[in-house]
């Protein structure tokens, strides 16, 4: 296991960008920086770690703890790597957090972030698989930071994407936004909780890239029109899924998916179709004995959807 270090900063320096940081939280009502995270007084570092192409400035700097006072006093500044041999600074504008994916091995050199030292040690120790990402950037809506994710392949993690994290001892977030739209999550040490919207503080958004095998469907938490083919689309989508089909819901029931009696849209259009055995329906009207599916839906109802699998 790699070594984890911590570099203080002083009080001076603390109390210099907590100066500097807070007009510019208050301010960008767009994107701000996650003020709780850089008014930290320690950077935990990784050795011989680096996260590529992510540097803007290059600096020569007598210390470690100067090129922490440097990054605090840069508001483009969310991580940064430091050589001692060298004396050499690089300012960061992401994280490892935010691409865990991206840290590589570099003899040397030192990675310096806000993450917690739980998280340093899981990123050092080379299993990144089925760690979220945190974007650095914190957002005032559910539609303003999922394209943020998207810039990086991924899209804002669903429910059972939290609970592996959770079980796989992710470190304690703030309070993030997910894939549903009118909820947010914070992952504990004992498992993740949800809050329901108004929420008014600008918060991070959590990112997921797990691939995946079978998971439980998902219903969309608004109802469509039956006609609107495309809204339907696009409410799976927002949750990383497509309308399923009757295969997947098949695929579901037999992993022990049941739909609680919920009649929803599905892959097929003008039809609807329940996830609880066919009970009184028969013929063309009962996928392969499991999945009761009829034509005489509803106008307006949710989907059911299925998570893409990579």
């Amino acid at each position: 296991m790699q070594q984890i270090f911590a570099v203080f900063l002083s009080f001076t320096c603390y109390a210099l960008a907590n100066a500097f940081f807070r007009p510019y939280c208050q301010e960008n009502a767009t994107c701000v920086r996650g003020c709780s995270w850089v008014l930290e007084r320690y950077f935990n570092g990784v050795a011989n770690q680096v996260l590529p192409d992510n540097g803007y400035r290059n600096l020569t700097v007598p210390s470690l703890a100067m090129c922490g006072r440097e990054c605090l006093m840069d508001d483009r500044c969310f991580s940064f790597h430091y050589s001692k041999g060298e004396m050499w600074c690089e300012l960061n504008g992401a994280t490892a957090s935010r691409y865990p994916m991206d840290l590589i091995e570099m003899e040397g050199m030192f990675y310096y972030g806000p993450e917690e030292p739980k998280l340093v040690k899981l990123l050092a120790s080379g299993n990144k698989t089925g760690i979220p990402s945190l974007t650095d950037c914190r957002y005032q809506t559910h539609g303003s930071v999922s394209p943020e994710c998207s810039k990086t392949g991924q899209h804002l993690c669903l429910k059972w994407e939290l609970d592996h994290a959770s079980k796989e001892g992710y470190p304690a977030t703030p309070l993030s936004w997910y894939a549903d739209p009118d909820s947010q999550a914070v992952l504990t040490e004992t498992g993740v909780t949800y809050h329901d919207l108004p929420l008014t503080a600008p918060s991070p958004g959590l990112c997921c890239s797990l691939p995946m095998t079978y998971r439980d469907p998902v219903i969309t938490p608004q109802s469509y029109d039956l006609a609107d083919r495309a809204g339907q689309a696009r409410g799976c989508s927002d949750l990383a899924a497509h309308p399923c089909t009757l295969a997947e819901l098949k695929e579901a029931y037999d992993h022990g998916y049941r739909g609680c009696l919920y009649w929803g849209y599905f892959a097929t259009p003008n039809r609807d179709a329940r996830v609880d055995g066919c009970t009184h329906h028969k013929d063309d009207e009962c996928y392969q004995g499991t999945i009761a599916n009829t034509p005489r839906p509803a106008t307006h109802k949710r989907v059911y959807c299925c998570p893409n699998r990579t």
